[in-house]
């Protein structure tokens, strides 16, 4: 938020807001899950309130990041032009229809359809009727997502590092036989994009594995009656690493990364004009002290001159 603050033209980038508001989404789960513990809520309505926005604030990031890779193959692979806004729109819009639409089951379905008095009483080790309902509203779109997630994230970086041997091969041809050129320049900054990408890319992968991780918990529990915790805190530990791999995502975007660089060289010229201008100021002052002198002087020699005091 600070750096869209400082840099209000990072707004333009669709990738830079859809990473921002996934984090912001982060940051609402990790202040519901304490509110889900440690607030005894007795009403149904809000118990499933309660559940539709952890699993909301849970999928969304994720197909966000899903969106985010998708997008880029579209642009980088498919030179679908990034000025067209279909294809964000279409995006978007699956990405939060296949996130929101199942999970409202939870608002609507009757609680003695799952074998439940009310939607409070939910415990870690589901009944069969609520381990087929949490399957049909939440694993199968959360694995559908996920796996068509991770095939754009293979063929993108498929894409980038096979560029990226091309671009090696121009640089070093034109290095060789044209010398320093602007044909240099532009593979230099092809293969620093080809890199940004590739350290992009690869970030839905946490939150992916962390979503499937949850659901094959929900199985493990299921079948064998009992609660593993050191499988839970490894889907903790993963759920708590998404934050962490958006904000690299977040530093390592090159809208991020050319708007710090910007910051960085607006304040080193505004501190050497600063220092420049102390500098003027301090010369400017010592030639006036010794004008002052001067005049003191010359004045001081007439004043003692004077006939009159002769």
């Amino acid at each position: 938020m600070l750096v869209a603050h400082y840099q209000p033209r990072l707004w333009r980038s669709s990738i830079f807001r859809v990473l921002l508001v996934a984090q912001m989404l982060n940051f609402i789960r990790f202040i519901l899950r304490p509110v889900a513990i440690y607030t005894k809520i007795n009403s149904d309505f809000g118990c499933r309130i309660l559940l539709f926005l952890n699993n909301a604030t849970t999928m969304l990031p994720v197909n966000l990041c899903i969106y985010c890779v998708i997008y880029l193959q579209l642009v980088v692979f498919h030179k679908v032009s990034p000025a067209k806004r279909w294809p964000r729109a279409c995006l978007l819009t699956a990405g939060v229809l296949i996130s929101l639409v199942p999970i409202s089951m939870y608002l609507f379905i009757r609680s003695r359809a799952v074998d439940l008095d009310s939607f409070c009483d939910l415990k870690k080790i589901p009944t069969r009727k609520q381990y087929i309902f949490i399957i049909c509203v939440l694993a199968i779109w959360e694995y559908l997502a996920g796996a068509i997630g991770i095939i754009s994230i293979l063929t993108l970086a498929y894409h980038i590092v096979r560029t990226r041997r091309e671009t090696k091969h121009a640089l070093f041809a034109s290095t060789q036989y044209y010398g320093p050129s602007d044909a240099i320049r532009r593979n230099t900054n092809a293969e620093l994009l080809n890199k940004t990408l590739l350290s992009i890319i690869w970030f839905p992968i946490t939150p992916i594995i962390s979503l499937w991780l949850n659901i094959l918990l929900l199985t493990i529990n299921y079948y064998t009656g009992r609660v593993f915790m050191w499988l839970e805190f490894i889907n903790v530990v993963l759920l708590a690493l998404q934050s962490f791999f958006l904000a690299i995502a977040l530093v390592v975007n090159p809208s991020v990364r050319c708007a710090y660089t910007e910051h960085t060289k607006r304040k080193r010229h505004e501190k050497a004009e600063h220092e420049v201008a102390r500098t003027h100021n301090s010369v400017d002052a010592g030639y006036a002290l010794s004008r002052l002198r001067t005049l003191d002087s010359l004045s001081l020699d007439e004043f003692s001159n004077s006939p009159a005091l002769l």
